[in-house]
């Protein structure tokens, strides 16, 4: 089974934020991430996907139960109800790529680090670009946190769905932190 959803939520700040999310055989095999200034369209998502498998679009009803699960977590972590996921994942990359993401995932919810602390944690200290490489070649944005990667100056660095979408779920994160300590 190969099929794909969109999940709408609304961040911190209050605007809408929407996430296309596809599922192949059980686990979660695609993501893009899209608000009103970083557009992403159903048809170029799917297109994404590739011709490996025929791809079918699933509203909440007749979803399968790792796509129905995906999308509670997402839905949780938009309200800020949800600060990691626990997902069945499907990495697709070079070795080098698995190390960098399962690293990412390893970068707790609100907090931040850089290309090169990354390169050194999986023992690649001169691998910060290539590294920025791997961040660019993850398939499942949110789920694999690569939105809390800086450059070591502490400027945001890249984002496969652009800076302003980077800035808002870092921005959302801090929110979201800020509301738990406070209460």
């Amino acid at each position: 089974m190969a099929e794909w959803t969109r999940i709408d939520g609304t961040l911190a700040d209050g605007l809408r934020m929407r996430l296309y999310l596809a599922e192949h055989e059980g686990t979660l095999w695609s993501a893009a991430l899209e608000d009103d200034l970083h557009r992403t369209s159903e048809e170029e998502f799917v297109r994404r996907l590739g011709k490996h498998a025929q791809w079918v679009r699933r509203e909440s009803r007749g979803i399968s139960e790792a796509l129905g699960r995906a999308a509670a977590e997402v839905c949780e972590y938009f309200s800020g109800r949800r600060l990691s996921f626990d997902l069945p994942i499907e990495f697709r990359g070079t070795p080098f790529q698995l190390r960098v993401w399962e690293e990412l995932l390893r970068i707790p919810f609100g907090a931040t680090c850089s290309y090169s602390e990354i390169a050194e944690t999986i023992g690649q200290p001169t691998a910060c670009r290539a590294v920025g490489n791997a961040n660019g070649k993850n398939r499942l944005p949110l789920v694999i946190p690569c939105h809390r990667v800086l450059a070591a100056s502490g400027k945001l660095g890249g984002f496969t769905g652009g800076i302003g979408l980077k800035r808002r779920l870092l921005d959302h994160e801090r929110a979201v932190l800020g509301k738990r300590n406070a209460a």
